[in-house]
């Protein structure tokens, strides 16, 4: 999916300008048009009826709620007071809404972190119903009949775009229980692209001797003990606020806030007990300055004029993504915004504290001690 009008007019803008925190700061906050979630259903909304469409598929999904407290979910959503907290509601106002499949993905890649995982048995059931018209309940009802996914599988050679392709092609229930079946052992619910890269920018930060080390100044760390809270607060907290708090930060915060590791996360996605975060790649992918991206990849050349530079990592942050089955940067995310500015910036300074200067700003944090220090 490509980008919209509005979100390439803002990436060109982005590309061509020069700003300074203070300034990116002021832009986030009086100019930029985000992509919400409310925006979203906003235009869908604009269909006769379909606000009370919503409210009732979501009653019937939710018999134990009253519709008094679905009413005022919908109308949280709609006015961007909130957003859901779980995964499963995005597919359920998807098949509320009566979405099909490509209109589902795309609803899902700009409203959630990304579209659907065709490797998740969940996920690929909701994928096959919305393609051939199924129900949210008979959707539910045929994943409930499918077998478990076996623990301990070793999945680290299975692609997801593999499953898309083949479901692409089913088209009645029983075909696609049989290829649940045939493919039970070589599915999950995580992303195994994203932990290869994930595990490879790791590695480039707990293991600073490496080749890759002295082009994102890992040096520094040479003669420590590098562990995972190390990297954690040295690279990938930049200071931002742990509270858990929903209402004293505005939606600018909340956005950047929203699903920021700390150091147990990280851990759980090393250890595959928790599924990689499209913002940690992100993340990872600046503070390496991009070059573990893919190994294969030639260093880019700090002489190429700021413009070209740019649009040299963003197209390798598109690949990845990509890869990942994960939404495109959007200049119109708040967070892709942030990350993407940083890029730009860092003309003379490394990425990372491009990012920590406007994240300074966001917060209000002070200006000086720009990343947590390392425990000796």
């Amino acid at each position: 999916m490509g980008l919209t009008v509005l979100s390439q007019n803002e990436l060109d803008h982005l590309a061509s300008t020069s700003m300074t925190a203070e300034e990116a700061f002021s832009y986030l906050n009086n100019n930029m048009m985000p992509r919400t979630l409310a925006g979203e259903l906003e235009k869908i909304m604009e269909i006769k009826g379909a606000k009370k469409l919503l409210i009732d598929k979501l009653c019937e999904y939710h018999p134990d709620m009253s519709r008094d407290s679905v009413s005022k979910k919908v109308r949280g959503w709609i006015s961007g007071k909130y957003e859901p907290s779980d995964r499963e509601t995005y597919f359920e106002i998807c098949f509320a809404l009566g979405m099909d499949a490509t209109t589902a993905n795309e609803f899902l890649s700009t409203s959630s972190d990304s579209g659907f995982h065709y490797r998740s048995p969940r996920e690929l059931t909701y994928y096959f119903a919305l393609k051939t018209g199924m129900s949210y309940r008979e959707a539910t009802e045929l994943f409930k009949s499918l077998p478990p996914v076996p623990e301990n599988v070793d999945d680290t050679d299975t692609y997801t775009e593999a499953f898309f392709n083949k479901a692409y092609k089913i088209s009645n229930v029983d075909e696609f229980k049989a290829y649940i079946n045939n493919n039970i052992n070589k599915m999950g619910i995580n992303h195994n692209t994203a932990y290869r890269y994930f595990m490879t920018f790791l590695k480039c930060l707990t293991e600073p001797d490496s080749d890759f080390a002295e082009y994102f100044d890992a040096s520094e760390l040479s003669d420590r003990r590098i562990s995972i809270e190390d990297i954690t607060s040295e690279y990938l907290r930049m200071n931002i606020p742990a509270d858990t708090s929903k209402v004293k930060y505005n939606y600018i915060q909340k956005m950047i806030k929203r699903y920021w590791p700390s150091a147990t996360s990280i851990k759980n996605m090393a250890n595959r007990t928790e599924d990689i975060k499209r913002k940690v790649l992100i993340l990872l992918y600046l503070v390496t300055e991009g070059i573990a991206a893919d190994v294969n990849y030639d260093i880019i050349d700090d002489d190429l004029p700021p413009e070209e530079m740019f649009k040299e990592h963003y197209e390798r942050l598109c690949i990845m993504m990509t890869d990942c089955g994960f939404a495109l940067p959007d200049p119109r995310n708040v967070f892709d915004w942030a990350a993407l500015y940083a890029i730009r910036m860092s003309n003379s300074e490394e990425i990372r504290d491009e990012m920590q200067k406007l994240i300074n700003k966001i917060f209000d944090l002070p200006e000086t001690d720009m990343t947590d220090d390392i425990d000796e």
